[in-house]
């Protein structure tokens, strides 16, 4: 496995494994409008310059796992934290999640996750993170931010 700079080239390879991630989420939780499930190619390609997007590579050229960042004034957001669900529960995700951290300079990180899923709250806790805010959303949906300020 190897973690590279994904380029405009990689944004349907990126948009498919993003579907194949989340949805099977999305579904479980009744949420069928997520963006990360309702995301158009147009919009994936329009997105794509606004943030840092680092793509986890296997050894057959595939992509596996992808994550984005974007540094704001000493904060990073980090988004669509994803990998191939037959690729999950071996670390991928942390190796990733810890790798857009090294790359992008900040003294805050921050995200935003579904408040409904349990182990992948955990998982962010156990990184460092913490909830700053909880909100419900207009489909009834819980959406939490969570932070990790670096001393």
């Amino acid at each position: 496995m190897k973690i590279e700079r994904a380029t405009l080239r990689d944004v349907p390879e990126i948009l498919e494994l993003q579907y194949r991630a989340f949805c099977p989420v999305c579904k479980e939780l009744g949420w069928s409008d997520a963006p990360t499930v309702t995301e158009s190619i147009e919009q994936a390609y329009a997105d794509f310059p606004n943030s840092t997007v680092l793509k986890m590579v296997a050894d057959d050229g595939r992509i596996i796992g992808s994550v984005r960042g974007k540094a704001d004034d000493g904060s990073l957001y980090i988004g669509r934290l994803m990998v191939l669900p037959e690729f999950q529960k071996k670390g991928y995700g942390k190796i990733l999640l810890r790798e857009i951290q090294s790359v992008m300079p900040h003294k805050r990180a921050w995200l935003g996750t579904s408040g409904e899923t349990e182990k992948t709250i955990t998982f962010y806790k156990r990184e460092g993170f913490s909830i700053f805010n909880t909100e419900t959303l207009d489909n009834g949906h819980t959406w939490i931010s969570m932070e990790k300020i670096i001393l």
